[in-house]
């Protein structure tokens, strides 16, 4: 919804507000999302939105559900394990490129949707049913919960202005005169930009790896005590 554009009086519903709010945290960051500028891009009032949301957080909350709506959910078709949460860390690395503001939020705020506890509930569900047992699928869901959070938010805040500017800041950072020419540190910017999928894939991987020995590891002990 496009500010330029205004609603018939009567036609604002939850779902165009929770849109509108969604577009504006992708464009101009979650500091610019509040009720009034809601309500000023939908052609109506701060107190109109009140009556489909109580208040900003469940706003914000909304917000991430209509987000995480766009990836799709783990797939529940009997393929590996490990096959299926690259897929869904994937799918949810491109989502957060298309919405970064889903990022954002989930750094800043506590997240009480369902669609947030959904993913949750997915992940562990899926740990769980390949042998890990109560604690590990609810560790592993955590670690790769902040893997995700962690990789976006280092991907999207140093990508936005391009590979070229991500390049000056890398240099800027952990290259200075006295750094020998020879040094892996030159090169930390042409790697890190040539694929950004790449990084994100390497550390999702290595993430995945510790995950198959901790079940190995699980599966040993599981054996050891009959």
């Amino acid at each position: 919804m496009r500010k330029s554009e205004r609603l018939p009086r009567g036609a604002l519903d939850r779902e165009t507000v929770v849109a509108a709010a969604l577009e504006i945290a992708d464009r101009d960051g979650l500091s610019g999302v509040t009720m009034a500028r809601v309500a000023q891009a939908l052609g109506g009032s701060p107190m109109s939105l009140y009556r489909h949301l109580s208040d900003k957080q469940e706003l914000l909350d909304a917000v991430v559900d209509l987000a995480l709506s766009e990836s799709p959910r783990i797939a529940d078709d009997g393929r590996p394990w490990r096959v299926r949460l690259e897929e869904f860390a994937l799918a949810s690395r491109l989502n957060a490129l298309r919405h970064p503001a889903l990022i954002e939020i989930h750094l800043e705020n506590s997240v009480r949707g369902p669609g947030a506890a959904a993913v949750g509930l997915d992940i562990i569900g899926l740990l769980h049913q390949a042998g890990f047992d109560d604690a590990s699928s609810i560790r592993g869901f955590m670690a790769l919960r902040n893997y995700l959070l962690g990789a976006m938010a280092w991907e999207i805040s140093r990508f936005r202005s391009g590979a070229e500017e991500f390049a000056h800041q890398v240099d800027d950072t952990f290259v200075h005169e006295d750094t020998p020419a020879d040094s892996p540190l030159r090169r930390l910017g042409e790697v890190l930009t040539t694929d950004p999928e790449a990084q994100f894939m390497y550390g999702l991987r290595s993430l995945l790896d510790g995950f198959e020995a901790e079940l190995r590891r699980i599966k040993r002990r599981a054996r050891q005590e009959k």
